[in-house]
Formats: structure tokens, C-alpha cells, sequence
């Protein structure tokens, strides 16, 4: 396992595409021709304060291709052109609890070309990977986190229907101040997985509450996303 399926949809006028990297590619994190990307403290302060070279990124390919994950580029396609501009990804996926019988993922994402923030790609991809992992997968759960502060990935993942767990205390240092990493999650509604999840023990109300959220999601990308 190491990259997904391609995964097309639209945001507002651009056409998006979620598709495997090349190791040709990840030079495009760190191009200076476009800002530097993944070399900008306004993109990385939150990922405590690395600042990756060409060599990082083909070695972070390398050890990607090897891991129980499953990775995509976020790709702005225009004609024949091609813009990566991010990746995301569902990493560790496994079991849990009695034989694995419970599979899980922990979510990551993130757009290093800060002229596409703000614009909604976040947000509708976070919903195509979530469609992925619950309806072609089979994942019961999908977990995330965030440091506090960063509004937009909190923003992003809440409208896929991720809900707070718990708070890891003084887990960066940001900008001069220890900041905090909020924990999520966010449970696969369908039935089957649903009452494997629960099993006898009623869901509270916010989960339920996100459970719908959820399903929105599912049903956008179902009238939204083609997988190829």
C-alpha cells in the first residue's frame, strides 16, 4: 500500500484531482520558483519548525512507498497542465481491538501553495478521502489532529464530521508560545460499521449529531467526486 486511486472532483472553477505522486514531483514542495512552499514558516509553523530540502522530500517518497498508508497529491489540473500544489493521506491504516477486527487510519493534509488557501480544496478533499475510507476501505474510524490556533484544518476536517476527543497539552511551540494539539475523530455512519463501533453502548449526542454530518459528506461525494 503507498498511493490511492485517482480521485477527480471541482471546487468552484478548478478542477482538482487526487492523484499518486511521482518522485519527480516532490521537488515541486520546495520550488523556489513558486515561494518555496513546504520552506515557508507561514506553511510549516505548525509542523514544528522543519524546513525540508529536495533530499527530504525524495527520501520522504522513498519511505511513503514502504508504509501502510495510502498517499495523493493534490493536483490543480488546468488542459494539459498539471499544479501540485499538496498531498493528503490515510496513514497507518490497521486493525484494533479483538483479531483487527476494527480498521483505522489517522488523516493528514496539507497545501504548501498558500494562493490556493482559503479557496475550499481543503475542505472538499478532506470529503473525497473521507468518502474513500469509508465507502472503498471499510474503515471504521478515521483520526486527526490539530494545534490550536490553526483555525483552517480545524475548519477543514469539521465539515467531514470529525468531533473532539481530547487535547494533548504543550505539544509545539509556535511563534514564541507552547501551544496545544486537539484530538478528533471521525466515525464511518454506515450501518454495519456504525453498530460494530458502538456495539450495545448509545452514541452521544455529538456523535450522533456528526454522524449526519458525515453522511453529507458521503452523499456530496457520491454527486461529486469520480473515482477512476
Amino acid at each position: 500500500m503507498a498511493f490511492g486511486p485517482i480521485i477527480r472532483l471541482t471546487v468552484g472553477e478548478l478542477s482538482i484531482e487526487l492523484a499518486p505522486l511521482t518522485r519527480e514531483s516532490m521537488s515541486e514542495f520546495v520550488n523556489p520558483a513558486h515561494g518555496g512552499g513546504m520552506q515557508r514558516h507561514t506553511v510549516t509553523r505548525y509542523m514544528g519548525g522543519m524546513t525540508p530540502v529536495a533530499e527530504d522530500e525524495t527520501e520522504w517518497f522513498d519511505k511513503t512507498r514502504k508504509d501502510n498508508s495510502i498517499v495523493w497529491g493534490i493536483w490543480v489540473i488546468d488542459g494539459d497542465n498539471r499544479t501540485l500544489i499538496g498531498n493528503s493521506s490515510l496513514n497507518n491504516i490497521g486493525g484494533d481491538g479483538h483479531s483487527g477486527f476494527i480498521r483505522q487510519a489517522t488523516s493528514g493534509s496539507i497545501i504548501f501553495r498558500p494562493e490556493y488557501w482559503g479557496r475550499g480544496i481543503a475542505s472538499a478533499t478532506h470529503k473525497a478521502r473521507t468518502w474513500y475510507a469509508f465507502r472503498h476501505l471499510g474503515l471504521h474510524r478515521i483520526k486527526s489532529a490539530v494545534i490550536q490556533d490553526n483555525g483552517g484544518s480545524r475548519k477543514a476536517i469539521g465539515r467531514s464530521g470529525y468531533t473532539y476527543v481530547y487535547t494533548e497539552r504543550n505539544e509545539a511551540f509556535v511563534d514564541g508560545e507552547l501551544r496545544h494539539l486537539d484530538c478528533f475523530e471521525c466515525l464511518n455512519p454506515l450501518d454495519l460499521f456504525w453498530k460494530q463501533w458502538w456495539h450495545s453502548n448509545r452514541p452521544p449526542q455529538v456523535s450522533r449529531e456528526a454522524r449526519k454530518l458525515t453522511f453529507e459528506t458521503l452523499k456530496w461525494a457520491e454527486e461529486n467526486v469520480e473515482l477512476a
